[in-house]
């Protein structure tokens, strides 16, 4: 589904960009148009298996910066998770990025298996 190029992807890495990138939720498979150099980086789902209600997190940078799930209504209610290829996410239990914190390489159907379960507050990722 996520198709990332290495010249793209280490284009996006070497950006000078100095300010903190905005991320934006986007709910998936709605065909909201976003910035033409956006990528998703990120997605949560409230259910098993990445179904239910889903939001596709982009970004124009890496890493992301801490974004906030409570902006998406997904506060404390994520089930399921995947980060895009190359990029690995930190969900956290606290907002600002701050509290326990949970690794997310790839996907995650079913956060209760590593103790995450409508835990995660918020959350940053960066290439792997």
């Amino acid at each position: 589904m996520f198709k990332l190029t290495a010249t793209f992807l280490a284009a996006l890495l070497s950006s000078t960009a100095l300010a903190t990138p905005a991320l934006a939720p986007v709910p998936a498979n709605t065909g909201v148009a976003q910035a033409p150099d956006a990528i998703t980086i990120f997605t949560g789902c409230n259910d098993l298996n990445l179904s239910g209600t889903c939001f596709d997190w982009t970004s124009t940078v890496l890493p992301s910066g801490c974004g906030d799930f409570r902006s998406s209504g997904q506060d404390d209610s994520l089930t399921s998770a995947r980060s895009a290829p190359g990029i690995q996410c930190t969900l956290f239990a606290d907002p600002g990025c701050t509290g326990r914190s949970q690794l997310i390489v790839g996907t995650v159907n079913d956060l209760r298996t590593v103790g995450f379960d409508d835990t995660a507050t918020s959350f940053n990722c960066a290439s792997t």
